[in-house]
């Protein structure tokens, strides 16, 4: 039985190598290399089940394809398993490459990459698998007689790339860490809950979203299931070149205003103790709290991110962008600025934010203090 791996909610923007596999770019009715008319055209009737919001067949997706393999060879469960991990990894870097408060700018979300298991003997039928509690079942359909549609908040995404440098040094890491150590069990875990908490669908609860996001801190920190030890841990990881210390921020109450402590390890603390009500049944938390419940999501979304590739650059895997480092310096005043997630005031444009004034100012002062000692060392004796 013929096989196909594909994401059909994905219109990614080019071929991406993620360790063993591929991610081509599909475009219906369009060739792909090293395949014959009669192998493309089972492709094309595979996707053509999954249709856009019109009921037309979608006309970008992404196949999956193992390398040295054709895209419709049977695998093993070993090789499925691994390519569900790998396309993970892909999954995250998409979402770490997202432009927040920009429409026009690149977004996706995790549904966007997820990942149909397609098989097929004769090209006119499908086997179609349903998973249950107790294990899985399957049925062979004719190909007419099925139609999927695509999911309402992945139908707006019309250009999917990935953060290729973020996603090679993961690979790489995946590689080098110890497997005895359990340590890339960890870093799996974590960005498996981050995706989880990235769908966008209105079926996920914020509740959970957070839930699954201090989850993701605690298995990439490595740390005890304790609000202090996870900001701290935080804090000490994710370092901006100048700190705003709580005592001087206007979003914390002088209640909750620790000396000496930074912005950054009272929010991280905040977000997890509120996590302790709704993991234990809470939905609705009694903390009293500088953010609410969507300005921390938007805080932690923005932060996980930063936190894997500044650990990775400790590990000298990834190499920090003066974006990167300009995200992480502006990261506790955007935290502090007030109603942040609405337009400023004097918004300039649709895609004017106060994310994007403070990262902007802080991008363009670092590549002056790069300028400034580039010439200082060029007039150097």
């Amino acid at each position: 039985m013929s096989m196909l791996m594909f994401m059909p909610w994905c219109p990614i923007d080019k071929c991406y190598e993620v360790d063993d596999i591929y991610l081509l770019p599909f475009t219906r009715h369009k060739l792909i290399d090293g395949l014959d008319k009669t192998d493309q055209c089972r492709i094309n009737t595979i996707i053509g089940i999954y249709k856009d919001l019109e009921g037309k067949p979608v006309r970008n997706a992404t196949i999956v394809r193992y390398d040295g393999h054709s895209p419709i060879d049977d695998l093993t469960d070993d090789q499925i398993e691994i390519a569900k991990d790998l396309t993970a990894l892909a999954c995250f870097c998409g979402l770490a490459k997202r432009k927040y408060f920009n429409a026009p700018g690149p977004y996706c979300n995790s549904d966007c990459f997820s990942l149909y298991i397609q098989k097929f003997d004769k090209p006119d039928f499908t086997a179609l698998t349903t998973r249950r509690r107790d294990g899985v079942t399957w049925s062979i359909w004719p190909v007419d007689d099925v139609s999927i549609t695509i999911p309402v908040h992945c139908h707006t995404v019309q250009d999917v790339s990935v953060d290729t440098d973020l996603l090679k040094a993961l690979v790489d890491h995946r590689h080098h860490t110890k497997p005895e150590k359990s340590e890339w069990g960890k870093w799996q875990n974590a960005i498996s809950c981050f995706n989880q908490a990235s769908t966008d669908s209105n079926n996920m609860r914020p509740q959970m979203e957070l839930v699954l996001l201090c989850s993701a801190f605690e298995h990439l920190l490595s740390t005890r299931s304790n609000a202090e030890d996870v900001a701290r841990r935080f804090a000490e990881t994710l370092t901006p070149s100048d700190k705003l210390l709580a005592q001087d921020a206007m979003r914390l109450s002088n209640q909750r205003k620790n000396a000496g402590k930074s912005v950054r390890y009272e929010w991280m603390r905040d977000f997890y103790r509120i996590r302790n009500d709704f993991a234990h049944g809470n939905l609705s938390s009694q903390r009293s709290s500088g953010w609410n419940l969507i300005e921390h999501l938007v805080l932690a979304t923005i932060a996980f991110p930063l936190l894997v590739k500044s650990l990775l650059s400790k590990a000298c895997e990834y190499k920090m962008t003066d974006g990167d480092q300009a995200q992480i310096d502006v990261f506790e005043k955007f935290a502090d600025t007030t109603d942040f997630l609405k337009p400023p005031p004097d918004q300039k444009s649709s895609s004017d934010s106060h994310w994007k004034r403070l990262v902007n100012e802080r991008s363009r002062k670092i590549a002056i203090e790069r300028a400034v000692k580039r010439e200082r060392k060029n007039l150097t004796p």
